[in-house]
């Protein structure tokens, strides 16, 4: 009987061994699911791709990596809060659709960034501006955010009727992404804005449902809204658009230091590239629209600058509806003065 029992323990014994030690590399793999609302060609996706390879080289089988496009878990509308609650692990949401959790998000859409050119928003939102708002962001949201954000581009104005001057814009029916800033910058150029969900579009303008899409040269080809009626495009450089890199806290803070700095690193490694990539994809997506007959009228530097100067006078109103804290865009207008912008 003792023999027995003895030799039951031992088998107990063995058998819980060989759990803890089959278990424990299955407990140190982590899954980390990516949600994107655009489809694989998109330049964000592509830009994704490199993160993830890069990433992959660092972790090899200590992560199973798995990007999911095309909104197959979330909208970008609504994976803000799936990153709060640990529903997702990473994201990439474009700021337009985050000031609803964190204002300052719509800081680069105020009428102080209209027309501003690229070097000038960059060097804000890589610097102290931004960073304060990556510092919010984390602590109201629950996120961490890797590093510097990657590009999409300017955003534009195209239209199936003649747009070649700001007057043109007046009374046109424009989609627009959301966001107040966005709908105001419209209204104040004499637009009326309407807020569509991106795969509404063609058939929003073909039903003449709106007259205008606010948007950028990529993201019209990738739709190919020229088939839609899209026959002008009139550059003024609206906003820069640009995509947040978010990790849920719920997922980061479990994290081993070393993955978490793999995260970090691999993103650093990638943005460089990544944002190359958007601003290569604008480039030939302009050209694409080009071919396919589209007009394209570049506004002058002089006309943009009336146009911020008339569109500053509704700022102060738009700050206080959004929330946006008053301290960080005296600190940005601080800063585009010193990049020469006058406001």
């Amino acid at each position: 009987m003792r023999q027995a029992e003895a030799l039951r323990s031992t088998a107990a014994g063995l058998t819980m061994g060989i759990t803890l030690v089959l278990g424990g590399p299955a407990l140190a793999q982590e899954t980390l699911r990516i949600s994107l609302d655009t489809n694989p060609s998109h330049v964000r996706n592509k830009g994704i791709e490199l993160f993830v390879e890069a990433l992959k080289e660092r972790v090899g089988d200590r992560l199973t990596i798995e990007v999911y496009p095309s909104a197959q878990l979330y909208r970008d509308r609504d994976v803000a809060r799936a990153l709060r609650q640990g529903s997702v692990e990473m994201a990439v949401p474009g700021t337009w659709v985050l000031d609803g959790m964190e204002p300052s998000f719509a800081i680069t859409s105020l009428p102080a960034f209209y027309g501003v050119n690229e070097e000038a928003t960059l060097a804000l939102m890589d610097g102290k501006l931004g960073q304060e708002i990556n510092a919010r962001a984390e602590d109201g949201m629950r996120v961490k955010v890797l590093g510097p954000w990657m590009n999409l581009g300017f955003s534009h104005f195209y239209s199936g009727r003649p747009l070649q001057t700001h007057d043109d814009l007046r009374g046109m029916k424009v989609r627009i992404s959301g966001g107040t800033a966005n709908a105001a910058r419209v209204e104040g150029l004499g637009g009326i804005p309407n807020v569509i969900p991106w795969p509404d579009v063609p058939l929003a303008l073909s039903s003449a449902v709106v007259d205008a899409v606010s948007s950028t040269h990529e993201s019209l080809v990738s739709a190919k809204l020229w088939d839609s009626g899209i026959r002008y495009a009139f550059e003024d450089r609206q906003w820069f658009g640009q995509y947040v890199p978010m990790v849920s806290s719920a997922f980061w803070d479990d994290l081993p230091e070393d993955l978490q700095q793999a995260m970090t690193d691999a993103w650093n490694e990638t943005i460089g590239p990544a944002r190359e990539m958007a601003a290569t994809a604008q480039d030939e997506a302009r050209q694409t629209l080009l071919d396919h007959g589209v007009e394209m009228t570049t506004a002058s530097d002089e006309a943009l600058a009336e146009q911020r100067k008339k569109l500053l006078a509704m700022q102060d109103d738009v700050v206080s509806e959004m929330g946006i804290d008053s301290d960080l865009v005296a600190m940005a207008t601080e800063e585009l003065n010193r990049h020469g912008i006058t406001n």
